[in-house]
């Protein structure tokens, strides 16, 4: 069995960054999260809610935690 290996996202600070690091759509946006990838499906301020794809559940986090995987 070969594992996949996730590199971490990086903390961007509040101070060096725009409002949203990178554009976010609703259901579309795909991101990289400590928890593993999943999509957008809320916002409010800095935070988001992704729906994660391995398991389906939704969790709450920075925007500042997340890296960009696409935007479809």
């Amino acid at each position: 069995m070969k594992k996949e290996v996730i590199a971490m996202p990086k903390k961007v600070l509040r101070s060096q960054s725009a409002h949203y690091p990178f554009p976010v759509l609703l259901n579309k946006t795909r991101v990289l999260t400590r928890e593993g990838k999943g999509i957008v499906i809320d916002k409010q301020t800095e935070w988001i809610y992704v729906q994660l794809e391995k398991n389906g559940s939704i969790i709450k986090t920075s925007i500042f935690l997340t890296e960009l995987i696409e935007t479809a």
